[in-house]
């Protein structure tokens, strides 16, 4: 009877043993895959936190940038005053003082001679009492923005200090004064309120979640959204936090904040001043949204694995063609191929912020048919639309790959150009006049000037415009003037290209045509 037992429980639990190993055959595929799935959705949203915050950080660094850019604005003028040069003190007060009004962001606009003795200044005053905040000693000849200040030949940014009356965050931005004999006499200086910095920092177009530090070159918090009141001042040089990022220009990582906690981080510095700004997201923030998606995924995913992997793979093939395809019909002209306004637009964003952020020259060149009108009234308008297609082929293949040309309306074509000057520009838009003008267009002896022409106005910034509307405008100033002086030629900003001058013979093919 014992023996009997022993074989069948021995059988039971060989049975058990085989469904256990069964089961966990059949369920550990799925549960790798799920690992493998949870670390993915984990990595996955760290990446995208850092990007984000990478993203948050440039456009604070901007803003930065920005903000010491337009300071320079308001103290160049001061520095050029005739007050300011020939050290008129009363008239200096006055100047400073109603500039002051203007401006928030500055606690105080100072002018200080070669020996470090601030001789004027105008105050921001308490808005109860109407009484001056208070300033420091008139000596700021030991403060690192003064021996800055006196040794650049332009804009100069100080350390980060506390004001010694107000208890305020300030840093003080410079620019050198010359007396009429161009001799160094001093400076003028605006103690930036680093308190408004810390109100752009919380503003609302910043995600809740993440976190904004801005650090100088020496490690010193100058403005955080959290707690600002027990960071800013701190000295973090020896965190890892800043020595991440000390002498790179922009970068991404994952380290322990000096409040204790670990961030996925994105940081960039700012180019006019010696700040870093760091954004994070805090990685239990992203363990948790990675938990929720993978929750959500696994109750959807698992039923359907098999159909929604061939669904998948079928429609968004078929979405991303589709989604492709509408996308470049939405910023093309159907006539002539080119990129439509609305592309314009577009690159003209993109291409001025990165001229600005590179200092490099961006040019601009309207392109009108002449006698348009007239060619269609004689020729018909299909004839009109193939002339329309045949100049804008031809403006295609004259401009070089990195050049963009669209249909801006009507008889009127245009071409952006990235990192050209006034001169390049200029030689790419005579090109275009040249071949057009050398194309045997159906009907175009019918012309005023016996062939189908084109005369263009063409504008450079920053020499002709600081805006993009303004650069589009002066081109088209330009292209004004050229059909004024009689159209088939090429008008620039400040310079003048003849329509009919000497020149090599020039012919540009297009496919399938005959010039």
């Amino acid at each position: 009877m014992i023996t009997l037992n022993n074989k069948n429980n021995n059988r039971q639990l060989s049975l058990r043993g085989r469904l256990s190993i069964l089961l966990i055959v059949m369920l550990l595929p799925f549960f790798c895959f799920s690992i493998y799935q949870a670390v993915m959705i984990s990595n996955r949203l760290e990446n995208e936190a850092q990007q984000e915050s990478l993203r948050v950080a440039k456009n604070i660094a901007i803003s930065l940038d920005e903000y010491i850019t337009s300071t320079g604005e308001v103290l160049i003028p001061i520095a050029n005053n005739e007050s300011a040069r020939n050290r008129d003190y009363p008239k200096i007060k006055e100047l400073l003082e109603r500039i002051l009004l203007k401006y928030p962001y500055y606690n105080s606009l100072s002018f200080v001679d070669a020996n470090g003795i601030r001789r004027v200044m105008a105050e921001r005053r308490d808005m109860n009492g109407g009484e001056p905040l208070g300033h420091d000693d008139n000596s700021v000849r030991g403060l690192p923005f003064f021996k800055r200040g006196m040794e650049a030949s332009g804009i100069s940014v100080g350390d980060f200090r506390f004001c010694g009356v107000t208890k305020m965050p300030i840093v003080h931005i410079t620019y050198p004064v010359f007396d009429p004999s161009e001799e160094r006499v001093g400076l003028v200086a605006a103690a930036f309120d680093l308190t408004k910095l810390q109100d752009k920092l919380m503003g609302p177009e910043i995600p809740d979640y993440i976190t904004i530090c801005v650090i100088d070159n020496n490690g010193i918090v100058v403005a955080r959204d959290r707690e600002p009141k027990k960071f800013i001042g701190k000295d973090i040089s020896k965190e890892r936090v800043f020595k991440n990022m000390f002498g790179l220009k922009q970068g991404i990582d994952k380290v322990r904040s000096p409040d204790g906690v670990e961030r996925a981080f994105g940081f960039e510095r700012a180019s006019r001043v010696p700040w870093y700004v760091r954004a994070g997201v805090d990685t239990e923030y992203i363990k948790g949204q990675a938990g929720t998606e993978f929750i959500h995924q696994f109750l959807v995913f698992v039923p359907f694995l098999l159909l929604s992997v061939l669904g998948w793979f079928w429609v968004g093939k078929s979405v991303d063609r589709v989604h492709a395809t509408t996308g470049q019909l939405s910023l093309t002209d159907p006539l002539t191929g080119l990129w439509n306004l609305r592309k314009l637009h577009q690159d003209l964003d993109y291409e001025f912020s990165r001229a600005k952020r590179y200092n490099n020259k961006l040019s601009f060149a309207m392109i009108d048919i002449d006698f348009f009108k007239d060619y269609n009234d004689q020729n018909g308008h299909q004839a009109g639309d193939e002339a329309l297609r045949l100049v804008s082929e031809l403006i295609r293949k004259s401009v070089r790959d990195a050049d963009i040309a669209y249909r801006y309306g009507g008889e009127e074509m245009c071409v952006l150009l990235s990192t050209t000057d006034k001169e390049g520009a200029a030689y790419l838009a005579e090109r275009i006049r040249r071949g057009i003008e050398a194309f045997s267009f159906a009907g175009g002896e019918s012309q005023p000037n016996g062939k189908l022409t084109v005369s263009i106005g063409v504008a450079t910034y920053p020499d002709d415009s600081s805006f993009r509307d303004g650069l589009v405008n002066s081109a088209d100033v330009a292209l004004y003037r050229a059909k004024s002086l009689g159209r088939n030629r090429v008008e620039v900003c400040g310079k003048t290209i003849p329509a009919h001058g000497p020149h090599d013979s020039f012919a540009v093919k297009v496919p399938g045509m005959h010039p």
